[in-house]
């Protein structure tokens, strides 16, 4: 049997294919293969970035989000200090008494309404009763004691004034009779000496001897000097009784006015201690002073030291709080004032500042922990400012925490925009960015120049310019410059001020 051989490279018939073998790929192979896939698909995705930018997506790129645009209003621009404060009576009265002993009942509770003169509270009177009886006792004992020694007083002084007058004063009297002897004598004394004159005159006239009746005489003469001078004694002894008496009737009519007068202060003194005491009882019934509501009381049987009630007349509310140092300069009083309370939520209600402290709160404070009770927190000095609240007062409560806006400048009913939205253009002039509307519903971004006025942080307001209340104003003025003459649309939503 003759074979047909075959070629190396070819299979048999009917044989089994083996495939031909794999080139094994190098590592540098594979990272360039990967690299090249990476920058193919790089560049597809920017393309289509590219693409929805610039090409089929212009709609997006032309529409104005509604928070970049407002629509022009006339609501004004203001300057507020913002502080926190509590609601409290336009009054407070406190009342209190002098008296010490416990408090015997109270007759209202916090929250109650009261009238003027209606009764709070009464005190203890059990001791008050006891000292005013006690005190009477004493009292009307010392006035008459002291009634007593008047009628002696002016006893005496009658009857010593009645002997001066009638001459039976006693040592007036004795004066008297003494006189009335020293004038005898004198005259007596007188008489001898005349007598003795003539006999000398007869004896000298008959040329008898004179020694004797000379020495009669000279006794005669010294006898009358001697009553002469008892005479003299005697009636300086009249005038010095009748002084003496004068000067004793002076006296008792010293003690007699003396008299009087501590009667007249006994009296006083009972009359003021013993009203002094029953107005103590009367003023045991402690009564309202003022119409409001009661916003504290003392509890009955504590001794009736400090306030026993304390009343509130809420019909005017006031709102007391701190503000900074570098706030104050800028609060005026009648400065208006917007807050709200944490009893109502949002309802927003409507104050006037009625006074500015012009001390600090620190300096009317004594001690370091008093004093620094008065600073704010970054340890400057905080001044006292007091709020009246006018208008509406409906679900505002005592006590109640409030926070206020102190508008210290406004303008009221001017334009405002944000005060991002005012830019300075190329020319220096002050722009804003508007959109206005076209025919089929697009929007054309135009400058606009405007004038300025007051600005806060957030707002500024529009005193002058192209500008009206309605216009739509880009909230980006700066960002937005760059688009003017742009066709755009708004989307729709609720944009600022609209």
């Amino acid at each position: 049997m003759s074979t047909t051989p075959t070629s190396p490279t070819q299979a048999p018939e009917g044989a089994h294919r083996r495939p031909p073998a794999k080139k094994k790929m190098s590592t540098l192979t594979k990272v360039l293969i990967g690299l090249a896939v990476g920058v193919i698909a790089l560049i597809a995705i920017g393309a289509l970035v590219v693409g929805s930018m610039f090409g089929g997506n212009t709609s997006a790129q032309n529409s104005i989000p509604s928070t970049d645009y407002l629509i022009l209003s006339d609501e004004g621009v203001s300057n507020k200090v913002r502080v926190d404060g509590t609601i409290a009576p336009g009054e407070v009265r406190s009342i209190t008494t002098h008296l010490t002993s416990p408090i015997s009942s109270v007759e209202v509770e916090v929250g109650d309404r009261v009238e003027l003169g209606q009764t709070l509270a009464t005190i203890d009177t059990s001791t008050l009763q006891g000292d005013l009886d006690t005190q009477r006792t004493q009292l009307d004992g010392a006035v008459t004691s002291a009634q007593g020694a008047l009628t002696a007083a002016q006893t005496a002084y009658d009857q010593y004034s009645q002997g001066i007058t009638n001459g039976t004063n006693p040592e007036i009297l004795a004066a008297l009779a003494t006189q009335r002897s020293a004038n005898e004598q004198a005259s007596l004394a007188a008489t001898d000496l005349n007598a003795k004159y003539q006999m000398r005159d007869q004896a000298a006239a008959a040329g008898e001897d004179l020694t004797m009746i000379n020495a009669e005489v000279a006794a005669a003469e010294s006898a009358l000097r001697l009553a002469n001078g008892a005479k003299a004694d005697a009636d300086t002894g009249v005038a010095t009784a009748r002084t003496s008496a004068n000067t004793q009737l002076s006296a008792l009519e010293t003690e007699l006015n003396s008299a009087r007068t501590a009667l007249t202060s006994a009296e006083t003194t009972r009359d003021q201690t013993l009203g002094a005491l029953q107005g103590d009882l009367s003023s045991a019934a402690l009564t309202s002073p003022i119409n409001g509501v009661v916003m504290s009381v003392a509890k009955p049987g504590a001794p009736a030291t400090g306030p026993v009630v304390t009343i509130g007349d809420d019909s005017k509310l006031t709102i007391t709080t701190s503000v900074r140092e570098a706030d104050v300069a800028t609060i005026k009083e009648g400065n208006r004032v917007t807050f709200t309370a944490g009893a109502t939520g949002t309802k927003e209600y409507s104050g006037t500042v009625t006074s500015v402290a012009s001390i600090a709160d620190s300096a009317q404070q004594t001690g370091p922990e008093a004093a620094a009770a008065g600073m704010a927190a970054g340890g400057s000095p905080t001044f006292t400012v007091t709020i009246e609240v006018t208008g509406d007062r409906d679900g505002l409560y005592l006590g109640s925490s409030v926070k206020a806006s102190i508008i210290t400048a406004e303008e009221e009913s001017s334009l405002a925009v944000p005060v991002d939205a005012v830019y300075t253009n190329d020319l220096g002039s002050e722009s804003v960015v508007v959109a206005v509307a076209n025919d089929d519903g697009s929007f054309t971004l135009e400058e606009r120049s405007v004038e300025t006025g007051l600005a806060n942080e957030f707002d500024i307001a529009i005193t002058g310019g192209d500008v009206a209340s309605g216009d739509m104003v880009l909230t980006y003025g700066e960002t937005y410059r760059y688009r003017v003459g742009e066709t755009v649309t708004l989307d729709a939503g609720t944009s600022f001020g609209g």
